[in-house]
């Protein structure tokens, strides 16, 4: 099994805690739909006293190979704080088409958690996908072609944990 962090939101599915993405979001709106993937929380984990309303940081211990839908492992450990929310890119109105039809190229093996366009504000629309994991940036480049990253921002739930080991000291 290996270990990632991702941003999370603490909620209950048929009374049981589970740790669900936040699509990069600091709040969860009440009647948010369940996500595609969730991992387990026990009641002895540790720092679960510390979530509180909102997003969280969370260490995830995945198991191999990742389910298409469901759990996808446990949480290790709950961080002190949350990262960082992504604030949305804002797409020039003129610019939405061109937004919706990148989206409509993503493949199923990106596995989205989440995909979804709409307007920000009276100036402009956001296009977003959460994957499960990374995608290569060559890939998205392969897929979405050149300029995605002015309309589609792409954001992975979980990325792999960093240890001291993975930075030896020069």
């Amino acid at each position: 099994m290996s270990r990632y962090v991702g941003e999370v939101f603490v909620v209950r599915r048929e009374g049981v805690l589970v740790a669900e993405p936040t699509g990069g979001v600091a709040r969860r709106d009440t009647d948010a739909p369940r996500q595609t993937w969730f991992a387990t929380i026990d009641d002895e984990t540790s720092g679960l006293p510390l979530v509180r309303h909102g997003s969280a940081s969370a260490e995830i211990e995945l198991v191999h190979p990742g389910p298409d839908s469901g759990s996808v492992g446990r949480v290790v450990r709950f961080l002190p704080t949350a990262g960082t929310s992504v604030s949305a890119r804002a797409v020039a109105a003129d610019r939405r088409d061109d937004a919706i039809d990148r989206l409509e190229l993503v493949p199923e093996e990106w596995q989205p958690y989440e995909v979804r366009a709409g307007e920000l504000d009276a100036h402009g629309w956001e296009a977003f996908v959460g994957t499960l994991v990374p995608v290569p940036v060559e890939e998205i480049d392969a897929v979405l072609g050149a300029g995605w990253e002015q309309l589609v921002r792409i954001e992975p739930w979980l990325v792999p944990l960093q240890t001291e080991s993975d930075h030896p000291a020069t």
